[in-house]
């Protein structure tokens, strides 16, 4: 406490400072903390981007596997094919008849996942051609082969295309005549669709299935060659992010997992630290020179005010030493206009008023008191007028530049709306506004929490009644506000909310209806009960209070609101005010 008394022994210029820097710092350091927060969040959002897009090529693998399973299963049970490979025939001409027909194409419509089909077999006799292909002792000995044939069914593998050279994904399976084999149908599906995949040329991309590469934009994890980082994850839909090394690669690497008919797949996208740290890197350089500029214009601005406002205080202060030792001869002149120049001539008038009043002791502490009080009112009128809307909004602005900029539309939209719905409420003023403009404003309302719930909550707007009509501000919002907080937010099903402005008779109705949970009898009797008295006192209702409150006290008591509700199915609000009311008065009668 001794510490603290002692303060008052520096002098006013360096009490200023110190009590500025007790400000600022604290400031700094929740920027800094902030800023690594942000960083953070910039990260993690990056690899949830990541993540969304592992989960959207795992929807593209498993079209490919279902077109490849469909193909081959056709093909299989096709009695053309089945039958020609059952009973071949004996005389070349019928294979060149029996090929010109293109039986494949006659029996089965190809998908476009698909790129080649062939069909494998033996025979001493057979005439093979470009499809129907001779299992030779090479392939017998090959794994492929042998998984096909041991599967009985379909089976996944990834073999090289004679056709290009290219790694593919093969979907294999027997055709049967009774328990015999007489052939295998191999169906090469495409890698076009994996070049055509919207993926920025830094983040490399992995597909495997059974551990074997069949497409890759990483040169050290090429097509055919093995994968086995993530043997852990072998349910159906696993994905997970991985930060470390991989076969060289520094960075983080995003693996999508599935399984499909007793075969694993793998989706695995691959982005560099630089990727992941770009957007990082660059909000850090940006927010650490805004923070250290800040910070400079302040401590300059500090400097400047004290260096100004000690001197005149030193100036004053010794003379107004000079007067208590007694010189009343003292020059109190000041050509300024702020309220030390006040203090000027207030002591002026003091020390005149001393040689004629001495008495007058008691009005000169008022007087004091009076100044204090005026100079604390003007330094917190001054504190106030530092928060300036336009700062909010141009920052605001930056933000929905920067999101639009790194084509993150949706945020910048949302940041947009929220900007517009901040600027009506800084601006809201008394007197009345336009239908149209109430409106617009419980639309930006209904979009940003559109933004929040998504499609749990949809919205309606109607309005018969023309947009010049003049209202209250700030009636229709609060209603909005208290169906989504206490109508559908908590409900489990979809919710709606349903404004409708529109003439009765001679007064204008606007509903605004949900489909939450109600109000029971009681509650609803309560709440009524409430807005007849005025009553705030619960703290709850509030906003239907002050609705209801206004404009029976600007339109009279015939005009206000009114409430039904249904336990388990909804609530609807209407407000009643007149047809043409008659706008500039503030209190109206019965």
């Amino acid at each position: 406490m001794e510490k603290l008394m002692s303060y008052d022994r520096f002098g006013i210029r360096n009490q200023i400072v110190s009590m500025f820097l007790v400000v600022i710092l604290p400031s700094v350091a929740a920027s800094i903390f902030l800023l690594l927060s942000i960083r953070n969040v910039a990260k993690d959002k990056s690899l949830e981007t990541a993540l969304s897009n592992a989960d959207g090529l795992g929807y593209w693998v498993s079209d490919i596997t279902a077109a490849g399973d469909q193909c081959t299963d056709s093909i299989a049970k096709s009695k053309v094919i089945s039958d020609f490979l059952a009973d071949p025939p004996a005389e070349r001409s019928d294979y060149i008849r029996f090929y010109l027909e293109n039986p494949i194409s006659k029996t089965i419509s190809v998908p476009a996942q698909v790129k080649n089909i062939y069909i494998y077999t033996s025979g001493d006799d057979f005439v093979y051609n470009s499809t129907f292909l001779e299992i030779t002792d090479e392939v017998r000995e090959s794994k492929w082969y042998q998984r096909a044939r041991a599967a009985r069914g379909v089976s996944w593998d990834v073999l090289k295309d004679t056709s290009d050279g290219e790694y593919k994904l093969a979907c294999t399976r027997p055709v049967m005549n009774g328990d015999e084999m007489t052939g295998l149908v191999v169906v090469l599906m495409s890698n076009d669709w994996v070049k055509n995949v919207n993926i920025e040329s830094n983040v490399k991309l992995v597909f495997s299935a059974d551990g074997k590469v069949f497409y890759s934009t990483y040169e050290p994890l090429m097509a055919g060659s093995d994968l086995t980082v993530y043997k852990e994850y072998d349910s159906e839909t696993a994905s997970a992010t991985y930060n470390g090394s991989l076969y060289g690669f520094r960075g983080y690497a995003v693996a999508k997992n599935m399984s499909y008919d007793r075969s694993s797949f793998q989706v695995a996208l691959l982005l560099p630290e630089p990727y992941i740290n770009y957007d990082t890197n660059r909000l850090t350089v940006i927010y650490a020179g805004y923070t250290g500029l800040m910070v400079v214009l302040s401590l300059l601005i500090i400097l400047l005010f004290t260096n100004v406002f000690s001197s005149r205080v030193k100036t004053l202060s010794s003379k107004v030493h000079s007067v208590a030792g007694g010189n009343f001869n003292v020059n109190f002149e000041d050509s300024g206009r702020d309220e030390i120049s006040q203090l000027y001539a207030d002591i002026s008038i003091m020390i005149e008023n001393m040689q004629k009043l001495i008495n007058d002791n008691y009005e000169a502490k008022l007087q004091s008191e009076a100044f204090k009080l005026n100079q604390m009112e003007a330094e917190f009128k001054a504190l106030s007028s530092q928060i300036n809307p336009h700062f909010l909004y141009n920052t605001l602005e930056t933000i929905r530049m920067k999101a639009y900029v790194n084509n993150d539309r949706e945020t910048a939209d949302l940041v947009k709306k929220l900007g517009k719905f901040m600027r009506r409420c800084l601006e809201f003023k008394d007197g009345e506004v336009t239908l149209q403009s109430e409106l617009e404003f419980t639309r930006a309302y209904l979009e940003l929490q559109s933004a929040r719930f998504g499609d749990r909550i949809g919205y309606s707007i109607y309005s018969e009644v023309a947009g010049d009509y003049m209202i209250l501000p700030l009636l229709i919002q609060p209603l909005v506000e208290n169906a989504y907080v206490h109508g559908v937010e908590g409900s489990k099903s979809k919710g709606r909310i349903d404004v409708s402005v529109y003439y009765h008779k001679d007064c204008v109705y606007i509903d605004v209806t949900d489909n939450g949970q109600g109000m029971s009898p009681e509650k609803l009797k309560e709440l009524e009960h409430k807005l007849e008295v005025s009553d705030t006192s619960s703290g709850k209702s509030i906003g239907l209070t002050n609705v209801h409150k206004r404009i029976r006290m600007y339109h009279g008591k015939r005009y206000g609101m009114t409430i039904s509700s249904t336990e388990g199915k909804g609530t609807t609000i209407r407000l009643v005010l007149p047809r043409e009311p008659q706008t500039g008065l503030s209190v109206k009668g019965q």
